[in-house]
């Protein structure tokens, strides 16, 4: 049998927990960028990175579930998901937005593709200081206790 055993009690999935905390870091933000963005280029900055925190989020909220849907289905599907499918869906989306957004001029697009990029690596990298990578606590590390 290829399948996880669900009866086993597990904590929040860790892939929703970390893209929850990854999009609230990015919502926290997000008013900064997006008024960078408008001191830079107006309203057509703002807009550009407004839309490229919500392209952002909605890539690690795809990637979370599908990393959940992975695990639930068995080893086959979780390889699939980690070696290409879920890789393509999620780099898909972004070049969805990009071919949408190229030639408007409501947006400025330049800041929009750097947004994109350095968005997700920022919070990715702020998000390495919160993982914690071993057996006893997967996922977040705990915070700790206020005396």
């Amino acid at each position: 049998m290829d399948t996880v055993n669900p009866n086993v009690d597990a904590p929040l999935p860790v892939e929703r927990e970390i893209a929850t905390d990854l999009i609230r870091r990015g919502l926290l933000v997000a008013p900064v960028l997006i008024a960078i963005a408008a001191g830079f280029k107006g309203f057509s900055g703002a807009v550009a990175m407004l839309l490229a925190v919500l392209v952002v989020a909605l890539n690690f909220m795809l990637a979370a579930v599908g990393q959940d849907f992975a695990v639930r289905s068995g080893r086959a599907a979780l390889i699939a998901t980690n070696a290409l499918g879920g890789f393509v869906v999620r780099m898909g989306v972004v070049l969805v937005a990009l071919v949408l957004l190229r030639n408007q001029t409501w947006i400025h697009f330049g800041i929009f593709a750097i947004a994109v990029a350095s968005t997700h690596l920022g919070l990715l990298f702020w998000e390495m200081r919160s993982v914690s990578a071993s057996l006893a606590f997967p996922g977040l590390k705990p915070r700790p206790a206020k005396a």
